[in-house]
């Protein structure tokens, strides 16, 4: 967890220690010569370029939400402009209309940075694929305009008002109405952004947290007070002399910290905390490195040797009969994940069993006498169980003779057949059964209980090498009453051909309100004697086809 935790941060400290490094340089700058000095304010642009340009990166990866992370990376590419236009300022001397200029060209991302973090608020809680409303469009216009009178303050110095007789416009200047137009604009949008932030969030915890994002904007706002306070001659702070010439570093610093506070306190949505998520969640996973070390792990995961990993990433890797261990290649190692096995090791358990009690003759006569007792004993006191032994005596009986007659046969390939056949008849008992005490409590279910029935009496018919095959849709309601119809006529048309079955194919396809369920059988009886109990038939080459026409959800026709 610790170390989970120094990653979490490594990118705050790193920035927080790039920061440190630049105002050191900074201060290096004050004492070495003029070449030097360049060097180090050369230095300590590209420090701030590579800080913005590596959180521009990571909001791009992290921010969900197409229209914010555009805005977002803008910001980021703007505020980069910013520095630039700084950088190339301060390497210049003698030059001051163009040193102006690039002071003027501050204003760019100044004005549009606040604008496009009040189009991030907009677009909070919006559709991936909803576009902002046209009419915000008009907010370009006082953003734009006041950008013009800055550029064009040479003219008119409505802005910036520099002394009537001096012979270079530099740094002595005053400011004028549009200057305070302009900041009262630039604060506004800020403003109205963090609030509409703070109205569409819906973090319920500890409503402390959200003044977070507050606390940059603060500091910057008071920053630039006392910076035009300075500049008015009202004040003057010793500590901020420091501070003034870093007035990019410091605006573009609480614009990231802003935008970092209201993603952390999620206000803005971001991509993020998947190892938290993936440590508390119980999803029986863990991820190993190309060394085979653990790199994170569920909070439910098994404990695993060294030598059972290695084993898990080239064939599944049982810790116990009732969990299995897969793994899956990625970029830089593997994920193993653990599969509950309990219901087929169940299942294999039984299967085994139900093989034992085939392989012993007089056991399975005495299950089977056992059986009928307790079908007699609950038709007295059970409707369904009643009507289950009524319609299924035929099955019963029949299951009876199979097993009189494995009894006198000496030939095993005959035994196992007779065997089998048993099966399949109790198979259709069982999934029989199943339909009628549904059809009990309810008219209409899922076709997949009928699917089931087929797939049950399939597994037993492959015991005898028919092949078999069933493609049913899902969550498609029928009426109960056809199931049982469906499933009773397969029944009657695999007992009269079952000596010569070949292979049978059940299809069911949605056909508008209807479900169009065929019934193929590839054997040598002639079945036509059948037809009449279905909605269609043909046959051909020895394949007969049986075709059933069901409404869905039991409406009638």
């Amino acid at each position: 967890m610790l170390r989970l935790q120094l990653k979490k941060h490594r990118m705050f400290l790193s920035a927080v220690l790039a920061v440190l490094t630049a105002a050191v340089i900074r201060q290096i700058g004050f004492l070495v010569n003029e070449q030097l000095g360049l060097c180090c304010s050369i230095l300590r642009t590209l420090i701030y370029i590579g800080i913005i340009a590596t959180w521009g990166i990571s909001v791009g990866n992290r921010i969900m939400q197409p229209q914010v992370r555009r805005y977002l990376v803008t910001i980021s590419l703007l505020m980069g402009f910013w520095f630039t236009a700084r950088g190339i300022r301060y390497c210049l001397h003698d030059n001051y209309w163009l040193m102006r200029h690039l002071w003027y060209l501050y204003y760019l991302p100044m004005l549009f940075i606040p604008l496009l973090a009040l189009f991030v608020a907009a677009a909070l809680g919006k559709p991936d694929n909803q576009r902002l409303p046209d009419w915000m469009k008009v907010l370009y216009l006082p953003t734009t305009v006041p950008l013009l009178f800055v550029l064009t303050n040479d003219l008119h110095q409505l802005v910036f008002r520099f002394p009537e007789d001096a012979l270079v416009w530099k740094n002595d200047y005053s400011y004028g109405p549009v200057y305070y137009l302009t900041v009262g604009w630039i604060i506004l949008c800020v403003l109205t952004a963090l609030v509409m932030m703070l109205y569409k969030c819906r973090v319920s915890h500890n409503r402390k947290v959200l003044i977070l994002p507050f606390v940059p904007v603060a500091v910057a706002l008071i920053y630039g007070l006392l910076l035009v306070f300075r500049a008015l001659g009202v004040f003057r702070l010793a500590w901020l002399s420091l501070l003034a010439a870093d007035m990019t570093a410091v605006f573009c610093l609480m614009i990231i910290a802003s935008v970092e506070s209201c993603i952390r306190c999620g206000l803005i949505q971001a991509n993020t905390g998947y190892e938290e998520l993936f440590m508390a969640g119980r999803i029986g996973a863990q991820i190993v490195n190309g060394e085979n070390r653990v790199c994170l792990a569920s909070s439910n995961a098994l404990s695993l040797t060294e030598a059972q990993r290695l084993d898990a990433q080239t064939h599944p890797v049982s810790p116990d009969k009732n969990m299995l261990v897969v793994s899956h290649p990625i970029r830089f190692g593997h994920v193993l994940w653990q599969e509950d096995v309990t219901e087929l090791s169940e299942a294999i358990e039984q299967i085994e069993e139900n093989c034992s009690e085939l392989a012993e003759s007089n056991r399975i006569r005495r299950e089977n006498l056992e059986t009928r007792k307790r079908i007699l004993a609950l038709q007295e006191r059970n409707r369904a169980t009643d009507l289950l032994h009524r319609e299924t005596a035929g099955q019963i009986e029949h299951i009876d003779a199979l097993l009189a007659q494995y009894e006198k046969e000496t030939d095993e390939r005959e035994r196992r057949k007779l065997l089998a056949g048993a099966a399949v008849l109790g198979a259709y008992i069982k999934r029989y059964g199943n339909l009628l005490l549904v059809s009990g409590r309810e008219q209409t279910t899922d076709i997949r209980d009928l699917a089931r029935c087929f797939e049950d009496s399939f597994l037993n018919l492959e015991l005898l090498d028919i092949t078999c095959l069933c493609t049913f849709p899902s969550d498609v309601p029928l009426a109960t009453k056809d199931m049982l119809r469906v499933y009773r006529f397969f029944e009657t048309v695999l007992e009269a051909c079952l000596d010569d079955l070949h292979a049978v194919w059940v299809n069911a396809r949605e056909s508008g309100t209807e479900m169009i369920l065929i019934m193929e059988f590839i054997c040598d009886t002639d079945l036509s004697g059948r037809a009449a109990a279905a909605d269609t038939f043909s046959c051909e080459d020895g394949t007969c086809r049986f075709g059933f026409r069901l409404q869905k959800g039991g409406e009638d026709r």
